[in-house]
């Protein structure tokens, strides 16, 4: 019993999607059928345009065979709208029935294939939805739903030129040879809006649209620099919202200006006899209006002509009456066509006016000969005809522009006017020409092309070395010379030296076109690199040497080695390297620079060579280059080199000279207070001198008083004296450590100088430094303490080990500005007298004072 039902539905299956095939079919591209799996009803969706007919298909089978229809209703949008009942009789006597506004315009199909409800002049208002209730005998009602689409056509389309005005008679232009036009086509109406396309014949031109507004849609077709053969050309404006009818359109015809095509000189250049009167004509083809014409020998205009016009009027001649004079030889005489309408179309053809002429030569092949039957191992031969006078007194020939000489060996026979060839090959194909000379030149004749069929050759110059991958696949192509064209190929493979291991490659693998066979090929395993064998066949034979391909292993390249800056700048560096085994393949090598502190990308260069310069950097900037190379493999090992770029001279200008900066005012205001300065320096020296020795009398009971080491003058003048020596031992000191004052040695000696501080400062030994504060006029004597970790100078405070400090080169030192330079430190040692403590002390400063002039050490 379940079995029996399991085979009563699975045909019941089988009926069904055969129904809804028939009515897929029937439905075609307006209609659309689908099974909705929720309700089991057939769903379709039908389209029809406006005033068109339309067929609701509705399937009126009964699922079992034995069953008939009773009756079948359709609603639209849940009303009835037609009924036919056939209830105890035949479907061919069934009662038709329908509302009163659908009378006229429906039918029901019941004898087609698939029953269909035909609603004719389809209307906007027919569209909805629909539904045919089916009522069998004794199946279960059968329920279909149809969506109805009334499409509406467009209803016109316009065409517009550049200034946006309708074309007035179709015509569009005259435009001349060369312009750029745009035309606009607007279409209006339609529901859905309509798809507005360019046509020229069935040439799609422009399927581009946009959208106006609700009501319009446009199409703007541009025609660049157009061209002889646009000439009358017929554009075509579509607009078309459905594939049920033909789309509505317009179309204009372009008008154009020509110039001319060409300029010639009727007849031969022959020989005219003196005081004879000849007509030469000029024929200018091709000018779209009629062009003007005019004469000209030796640069002076001729007007003694009439002009005549062909019937298209493509063609305009000129007909010259000439009587020559000898005075003529030599001359030029030539005819120059041009559109006037159009700017530079003049052209100009002539001849050089001569008494006799040169040889008129033509040639012809043999003429029981087939110039299509030609073929490797053939004999051919050639006629020359000539007509001169005088007579020629020599008959040559050429090939390819090459002179042919009697050769029976070759198998080249030349006599009189006839040439002959034995046993041809296919490097005898191409130009033949025969030359006829007599005492006025040579005349040669028109080409005659010789096409000699041969079997197929490889063709040089291809590539034979593929290097590849295991699992990669490479297209190898194999070009061979052929006559006929036409050729099969034939692929073979052979890894090893043994010729009886030769594979055939698939069909499937290989594609054709006339002389160019392309196998694609790919090697999985290491036994599947070797050499691929090409051979080609066409009408004539087969091909006796096939070509060659070697299949090569590839890989990735070798990392760059070597890689040197080999020069640098304040904004530049230049980078060499020497690269390594690319893998089998072309090799692009990359550079990329980083900020070596920010690890930020600066530049990326690609270079085909292991060479690189890398500009428009940042000066004084320490980089770190990355540097590799990289194929269809993927890249090299990465190799890392550090630089930096150099200083720019302005920023060592602005650093050694920063008072150039000072502004013209302030540079006055300085020099003025300075002048200010030295006036009451002078003044207060001079007061101090005279009233000297009262105030060392003062002093040196006050320094008694406090228990101080002293130091006293005898006199006033050795007080003077003693005070003259030690200023001016201070100003010179002063002078050599002043940063701002430029010494007059030489960039030799100021390096000496630097290396000797340099020295000094790398010796560990306790120095003794000097230093000179500015004077002062009252208070208590200047106490300097001495640290033997670091000794304090004007400028610079020197480290106990100098050896630590950042100078690497003597280079380094030379790049310093003059401010940077070491000062001199002056060692000094006192005598025994004049110290309580030990005879050597290992820093002291000595102090200068302007009222006794007396000299105090202090010892730590």
């Amino acid at each position: 019993m379940h079995l029996a039902r399991g085979y009563k539905t699975f045909f019941s299956f089988i009926k069904c999607v055969f129904r809804l095939y028939i009515l897929c079919g029937l439905c075609s591209k307006t209609c659309f059928a689908e099974l909705d799996i929720d309700t089991g009803k057939m769903v379709y969706s039908v389209e029809t345009v406006l005033g068109t007919s339309v067929n609701l298909p509705c399937d009126i089978t009964p699922p079992e065979a034995k069953d008939k229809m009773h009756i079948l209703i359709w609603y639209k949008d849940k009303v009835p709208i037609y009924t036919f009942d056939s209830r105890g009789k035949k479907l061919e006597q069934g009662k038709h029935w329908s509302i009163e506004s659908l009378s006229d315009r429906t039918g029901f199909k019941f004898q087609d294939d698939v029953a269909k409800l035909s609603l004719s002049n389809a209307r906007e208002s027919d569209e909805g939805s629909y539904q045919c209730r089916v009522d069998f005998r004794r199946s279960p009602t059968r329920n279909v739903l149809v969506n109805v689409t009334v499409i509406i056509p467009p209803e016109k389309v316009i065409i517009l030129n550049e200034k946006g005005v309708q074309i007035p008679h179709y015509i569009l232009g005259p435009y001349n040879e060369g312009e750029t036009i745009n035309i606009t086509c607007v279409a209006t109406g339609g529901r859905p809006l309509p798809k507005v396309t360019w046509w020229q014949e069935n040439a799609l031109l422009d399927g581009s649209y946009d959208y106006l507004s609700e009501r319009k849609v446009q199409n703007v077709l541009h025609i660049k620099r157009l061209e002889r053969k646009d000439l009358h050309t017929v554009f075509t404006c579509q607009a078309s919202n459905n594939n049920l009818i033909a789309p509505i359109s317009s179309s204009v015809t372009l008008d154009m200006n020509l110039r001319p095509l060409w300029v010639k000189l009727l007849g031969k250049n022959k020989p005219l006899s003196a005081d004879n009167t000849y007509e030469l004509s000029c024929q200018v083809v091709g000018s779209r209006p009629s062009p003007t014409i005019t004469w000209w020998k030796g640069g002076v205009q001729i007007t003694d002509t009439r002009e005549t016009t062909s019937p298209d009027s493509n063609a305009t001649t000129s007909v010259l009456t000439f009587t020559p004079s000898a005075d003529d030889g030599g001359k030029y005489l030539s005819c120059k066509g041009q559109q006037s309408l159009i700017l530079s179309s003049a052209i100009e053809d002539g001849w050089r006016l001569e008494i006799y002429h040169v040889p008129v030569v033509t040639l012809e092949l043999g003429s029981n000969l087939n110039a299509l039957t030609i073929r490797e191992g053939s004999d051919v031969y050639f006629e020359c005809n000539i007509k001169s006078n005088p007579w020629v007194y020599k008959v040559s020939w050429r090939h390819n522009g090459q002179m042919l000489y009697n050769n029976g060996a070759s198998g080249t026979i030349v006599s009189n006017q006839s040439l002959v060839l034995q046993s041809i090959s296919k490097a005898r194909a191409g130009s033949y020409t025969c030359i006829g000379s007599n005492r006025e030149g040579d005349g040669e004749s028109n080409v005659v092309k010789l096409d000699v069929k041969f079997a197929p050759i490889c063709k040089s110059g291809q590539q034979r070395v593929y290097n590849v991958a295991r699992h990669e696949g490479v297209s190898i192509n194999c070009e061979v010379e052929a006559n006929p064209t036409n050729t099969q190929f034939v692929w073979k493979f052979n890894n090893s030296d043994n010729q009886a291991l030769v594979l055939d490659m698939p069909q499937s693998l290989i594609t054709t076109n006339k002389t160019t066979s392309k196998l694609f090929y790919t090697p999985m395993t290491e036994h599947d690199y070797g050499t691929l064998l090409c051979k080609g066949v066409n009408n004539i034979g087969i091909q006796k040497e096939p070509c060659v391909f070697y299949i090569n292993p590839a890989g990735k390249p070798d990392p760059l080695s070597n890689c040197t800056v080999v020069n640098q700048t304040g904004d530049s560096v230049q980078v060499a390297c020497v690269e390594g085994f690319n893998g089998g393949l072309q090799q692009t090598f990359v550079l990329e620079v980083y900020d070596f502190y920010l690890d930020k990308l600066i530049s990326n260069i690609s270079s085909n060579r292991p060479e690189f310069f890398a500009g428009g950097l940042k000066s004084g900037r320490k980089l770190n280059l990355i540097i590799y190379a990289s194929n269809k493999k993927g890249r090299s090992e990465l190799r890392s080199v550090q630089t930096a770029t150099l200083k720019s001279l302005e920023e060592f200008t602005a650093i050694a000279n920063p008072f150039q900066q000072l502004t013209p005012i302030l540079g006055a205001l300085i020099g003025l207070v300075l002048t200010l300065i030295l006036i009451a320096t002078v003044i207060v020296i001079i007061i101090r001198v005279r009233g000297g020795e009262e105030d060392d009398k003062n002093y040196n009971r006050s320094i008694a008083d406090s228990g101080s080491v002293l130091l006293n003058g005898t006199s006033k003048n050795t007080s003077s004296e003693l005070l003259r020596t030690e200023v001016n031992s201070s100003v010179n000191s002063l002078e050599e450590k002043n940063p701002d004052i430029i010494p007059h040695n030489n960039a030799d000696d100021e390096y000496l100088e630097e290396e000797r501080a340099f020295e000094a400062l790398g010796t560990p030994q306790t120095r003794t430094y000097l230093r000179i504060p500015a004077p002062t006029l009252q208070g208590e004597p200047n106490f300097v303490k001495t640290d033997p970790q670091s000794v304090s100078h004007k400028y610079h405070t020197i480290q106990r080990e100098p050896s630590q400090q950042p100078f690497s080169s003597p280079r380094s030192l030379q790049r310093m500005p003059l401010y940077h330079q070491l000062p001199a430190y002056i060692p000094r040692h006192a005598t025994e007298n004049q110290y309580d403590y030990d005879t050597y002390i290992s820093s002291a400063t000595p102090l200068i004072s302007r009222e006794n002039n007396r000299l105090y050490i202090f010892h730590k």
